[in-house]
């Protein structure tokens, strides 16, 4: 037998007796994801899966805010929105198990789960995002990088372009470091990030005429993306549209 086939095959036992000794665990609830794993899905469990809890009907039509028990003639969460972004969606509530995966991805390097996440927002993508003609990550900090090794918009971003097939764009920057944004009321939020993106690079120069889809990991209040979409509007595309992973449930539902 070759060396690189003796090799392989050693690997291979090495591996199956790691996932014997210390079989692979899913990000949210820590019970055993090896299935998931083999079967290239990521590291969380079935159950985790179906019990991830979807936005509940109905929705605003701009920023899709769940709108308790009916539509109501103004959404307070996007009334003073400007023009762009065209709309804003989430796939699921931050509440368990989509809380406990983004904290899995955000503050203790769980990159797959990144992966897994773009995945998930591709299969219960709504029309607006699957028209999507390239997608720009949120950027974080240098900082926040340095410490997680990546930035947690652009993993979800990467595996959510290629499920859709649109080309992926980091063409934003962060400039410099405000603190985060978790323990902020929405005018805190808003100031925080006002001015804290900025176009970089060639690749803004492909964005002009295209539908852009920016991508980040929760929605909140907004403040973020409305942020990222005054920077983007300095690349001229034709439509501007968000989506998250997560958004928090508003406090005026």
């Amino acid at each position: 037998m070759r060396a690189g086939a003796v090799a392989g095959v050693l690997g291979g036992a090495l591996v199956g007796a790691m996932d014997y000794l210390l079989p692979p665990a899913c990000a949210s609830c820590g019970e055993a994801a090896d299935g998931e794993v083999r079967a290239g899905e990521g590291p969380v469990c079935r159950r985790c899966r179906l019990r991830l809890p979807p936005v509940p009907l109905p929705i605003c039509d701009r920023c899709g805010a769940p709108m308790g028990g009916g539509r109501a003639a103004t959404c307070l969460e996007c009334q003073e929105w400007p023009e762009l972004p065209h709309s804003a969606r989430a796939a699921f509530l931050l509440e368990s198990p989509a809380r406990e995966l983004v904290h899995a991805l955000k503050y203790h390097g769980w990159r797959d789960v990144g992966t897994f996440m773009g995945r998930e927002m591709a299969r219960t993508a709504p029309r607006t995002v699957a028209d999507a003609e390239c997608v720009v990550p949120i950027p974080t900090s240098p900082a926040n990088v340095r410490r997680r090794g990546y930035n947690q918009a652009e993993v979800i971003a990467r595996s959510l372009s290629e499920a859709l097939g649109a080309e992926l764009l980091p063409c934003l920057e962060r400039r410099g470091q405000r603190g985060t944004q978790t323990t902020l009321n929405p005018q805190e939020r808003s100031a925080n990030v006002s001015g804290a993106f900025a176009l970089v690079g060639a690749l803004a120069g492909r964005i002009a005429g295209r539908r852009a889809l920016l991508v980040d990991d929760v929605i909140t209040t907004g403040a973020t993306i409305l942020a990222a979409v005054e920077a983007l509007r300095g690349a001229d595309p034709r439509t501007v549209c968000a989506y998250a992973f997560a958004r928090t449930v508003p406090l005026a539902i």
